[in-house]
């Protein structure tokens, strides 16, 4: 018998990606807000032109939902990561502040999740491992593309 969330209903990966896909935008949001100010990031400070890192981030968002709920890895998830990784290297953003507004993406994703406090600590723990599988996946295809037909 499959187990169901007790809030949400559904399996718990599919609850999980219904609570990413209810509250992305709000975390795409702070994720901005922590990108243009965070000392790491500094490349992305001057940023006037947000709407390709917003519409990123939201992706990034999307597909985590998509393959929680679907358990299939979508075809488009690893190019969209090289395609990033090749535009901040041509855009000239060191590879370090590329991955570190990455990781500053997953801890919003994180803090979020935990600071609602709707789910269970079960959940809590299953969120935890496909976060971390898919943001090590993303971020590895992130340096392919950085690192492609370089040198």
């Amino acid at each position: 018998m499959p187990v169901r969330h007790r809030r949400y209903g559904g399996t718990p990966q599919t609850a999980l990606a219904d609570y990413i896909k209810q509250h992305s935008r709000r975390w795409v949001e702070a994720w901005l807000d922590a990108v243009k100010t965070d000392g790491g990031t500094e490349h992305y400070h001057d940023i006037e032109d947000t709407a390709e890192l917003i519409r990123d981030t939201e992706a990034l968002y999307h597909y985590l939902a998509l393959w929680l709920r679907t358990a299939k890895w979508d075809p488009r998830i690893d190019p969209h990561y090289e395609r990033i990784g090749r535009c901040r290297r041509e855009a000239g953003f060191p590879m370090n502040e590329v991955i570190r507004a990455s990781l500053l993406a997953k801890r919003h994703l994180w803090d979020g999740i935990v600071a609602g406090r709707q789910l269970s600590t079960g959940l809590e723990l299953e969120a935890a491992k496909a976060i971390g599988m898919f943001y090590d996946r993303a971020i590895y295809h992130t340096i392919v593309g950085y690192e492609h037909d370089q040198g």
